[in-house]
């Protein structure tokens, strides 16, 4: 390859880099999308929450629900600062502190869930060697519960 060629193919490389870049950084735009990003987002919390879960329960010795509600505290919050910067492109309300109230509601529902999912499985279901197993299962059902109310009444478009 001539150092023209060499060059062109150089600069089309960064050209296409800085392009994928800039589709990452900015919120998503369609809900498939969306969806891909929140359980990206979603996966990320989840692994501080399963891990502040652990660590309180198996190193500290608290009891697993007192974990999960910790773990489930921090990754609310995680959670909340990805939507609003990555996850999500429109806004249903002007106002952050409301936004973050009705976020934060929504996350108690679903920390409510969380609890009773947790509860359910593990004492009624897998023991309580198996809380883990409990907590992956709960996962799945809490975040979907978690992405419809966020998306349906925080994250689209104010009527006009």
């Amino acid at each position: 390859m001539a150092s023209d060629e060499i060059q062109t193919v150089c600069i089309n490389a960064v050209m296409q880099f800085q392009e994928l870049k800039n589709h990452l950084i900015s919120p998503a735009k369609g809900i498939v999308e969306q969806l891909i990003r929140y359980a990206f987002s979603g996966g990320i919390a989840f692994c501080v929450d399963f891990g502040v879960l652990w660590l309180l329960t198996d190193i500290c010795h608290f009891h697993y629900l007192v974990g999960a509600f910790f773990g489930y505290s921090i990754g609310l919050i995680i959670t909340y600062l990805l939507s609003i910067k990555w996850v999500f492109n429109e806004r249903k309300l002007e106002n952050a502190k409301v936004e973050f109230l009705i976020f934060t509601v929504i996350g108690l529902c679903g920390l409510l869930l969380t609890q009773g999912c947790m509860y359910v499985f593990t004492e009624f279901w897998l023991g309580t060697d198996y809380y883990l197993y409990s907590k992956l299962i709960t996962t799945v059902i809490v975040s979907l519960f978690n992405f419809l109310m966020k998306k349906i009444l925080l994250f689209t478009r104010k009527k006009a």
